[in-house]
């Protein structure tokens, strides 16, 4: 995935910015800034929160079932 097109999802999601997106997943903020693309493990945490978010199911939901801490 693209930079561009991860910056518009994580907004889709109802992230602020790639910090807080990064945060909320436990990875270091400065983390986006050095991907040119952004790897699959990623990718897919993204596709499950637009999944999650247009059938009604809240983040912090998606990560307790998914022991995220």
């Amino acid at each position: 995935m693209k930079k561009q097109e991860f910056k518009k999802l994580i907004r889709e999601i109802g992230f602020t910015s790639q910090r807080s997106f990064a945060e909320e997943i436990g990875v270091k903020a400065t983390t986006f800034t050095t991907y040119k693309l952004i790897p699959n493990h990623i990718v897919r945490i993204i596709n499950i929160a637009l999944l999650a978010k247009k059938n009604g199911v809240e983040f912090e939901d998606i990560k307790s079932a998914m022991k995220i801490d």
